[in-house]
């Protein structure tokens, strides 16, 4: 075990640890994941809301702790806006995020990377008849080795956890 460690610690530092992926940000400026990563999921949920209301908490990242308990903070410039740079804490994660969709009240991706892990998370925003809106988040994840610190199951139970929450904070007055 102790003669691996280096081993890893080299292959970690030949990996581009922290270096964003141009084409992960190329990707996510069209609204899309990527479909060749190792970790993928597509979740969506119905909210009895209209879509202002929803884009109102996703665009507000200082806000988020408030109806999302997994993340612990956030560090945004107020609103996001197209280009934003960001960070939040999820899970324990020190997330780094950029906008890069950004259509207000429709669609809002964002990539975002910790160590040498990158991710695009896309949501889009689909009135429906009633005062419905259809929430459709994906993410994608990839990077050195990321099977080994985070499992398909896991990303699938965070981003449907996020719509719950997502939900139920629409729910509110």
């Amino acid at each position: 075990m102790r003669r691996g460690f280096p081993l890893l610690c080299l292959l970690l530092s030949l990996s581009a640890c922290g270096t964003p992926d141009p084409r992960q940000s190329s990707l996510a400026t069209q609204g899309q994941t990527d479909t060749s990563a190792p970790l993928q999921t597509t979740q969506q949920i119905s909210i009895n809301a209209p879509a202002d209301k929803i884009w109102a908490l996703l665009a507000n990242p200082q806000a988020w702790p408030g109806w999302n308990p997994s993340i612990a903070q956030t560090s945004a410039p107020g609103i996001l806006q197209p280009g934003s740079l960001f960070s939040y804490n999820a899970d324990g994660m020190s997330i780094h995020a950029a906008v890069r969709e950004f259509i207000p009240s429709q669609a809002l991706a964002w990539t975002g990377d910790v160590l040498n892990f990158h991710a695009i998370q896309t949501w889009t925003l689909t009135p429906q008849p009633g005062g419905v809106t259809l929430v459709r988040t994906s993410e994608s994840v990839s990077g050195f080795l990321i099977g080994l610190f985070f499992s398909q199951a896991r990303l699938e139970r965070d981003d449907r956890t996020w719509l719950k929450n997502l939900k139920a904070a629409a729910a509110l007055p």
